[in-house]
């Protein structure tokens, strides 16, 4: 019998964890007791409460020998850890009330203990709530990745109406200045009233327009190409007399004019026809 009890022991610290380091963090709100195990830890954990100390009943556990150390803090000023067959015991000794949690490591192969000056529980054997830091550092990752998520969301919309109002507003600004020429007030938009006054055929393409649009009068030359020849204020040309003479005095500037468009038209033509050629060879 004794035996069968020996080797149900040897068996369950075969497949328990076994304490390998422990080390003490001293704050000044808080001590904080990290324990380091061989193999994950899925025991339970039960707390005690006295009137000068605080035990953690650690099952499935094991350690070789018994630990008493001081510590010199005005939370926590002793701590023992005894070895209990299947189990290890924590106490944590000091003159004030304080509160003790413990939360195992994301990978169960560490414990935190830490204390804190509070309000000391009742002295009763209750299961001391464990938080498990994986729950919580994947819901903070998720929240983090939500409100990113959210974030560059609002930003592509606010970009994409943006981009939206500068497109109806160029289409708004072409539509409006659609047909409109150096004539129309770029400031105002309202176009004036145009009046054709006088009309003299240069050539079969080209002609010489006399128009008032306004105050002004303009004389343009249009056909092939449209080019402003002079502007008249204050009653300049009055009548037809006034506009042949006019006409008479920018003749021969016009004449110049479309002989070198004439040039500049045959040269590119020669020049397209000796390209041709040479591509034919």
């Amino acid at each position: 019998m004794k035996h069968l009890v020996l080797l149900l022991v040897t068996l369950t610290s075969l497949f328990s964890a076994n304490l390998l380091t422990y080390n003490v963090y001293e704050r000044s709100d808080r001590i904080d007791i990290m324990l380091s195990f061989d193999s994950p830890h899925e025991g339970t954990i039960s707390q005690k409460n006295d009137t000068a100390s605080i035990t953690l009943n650690i099952n499935d556990l094991h350690y070789d020998k018994m630990v008493e150390k001081s510590i010199n803090s005005t939370i926590i000023q002793e701590l023992v850890i005894i070895p209990d067959q299947n189990a290890l015991k924590v106490m944590l000794k000091s003159d004030k009330k304080i509160s003790v949690v413990a939360s195992k490591t994301v990978d169960g192969f560490g414990l935190r203990i830490r204390g804190s000056i509070m309000q000391a529980q009742s002295p009763t054997n209750t299961p001391v709530a464990t938080s498990n830091p994986s729950i919580s550092n994947t819901e903070e990752i998720l929240d983090t990745r939500y409100l990113i998520v959210i974030g560059v969301l609002i930003l592509l919309v606010a970009l994409m109406l943006w981009i939206r109002k500068r497109m109806n507003t160029s289409v708004k600004n072409a539509s409006a200045t659609q047909g409109k020429s150096w004539l129309f007030n770029p400031k105002t938009g309202v176009s004036k009233e145009v009046t054709l006054l006088h009309k003299r055929p240069l050539d079969n393409q080209n002609s010489v327009v006399l128009f008032e649009y306004g105050d002004i009068k303009y004389l343009v030359m249009t056909g092939n190409t449209n080019v402003l020849l002079e502007k008249f204020q204050h009653g300049e040309v009055k009548d037809n007399s006034d506009f042949e003479k006019v006409f008479e005095e920018n003749r021969r500037r016009l004449d110049e004019y479309l002989k070198l468009q004439d040039t500049k038209l045959n040269t590119y033509k020669n020049k397209a026809s000796a390209d041709y050629r040479s591509s034919e060879y």
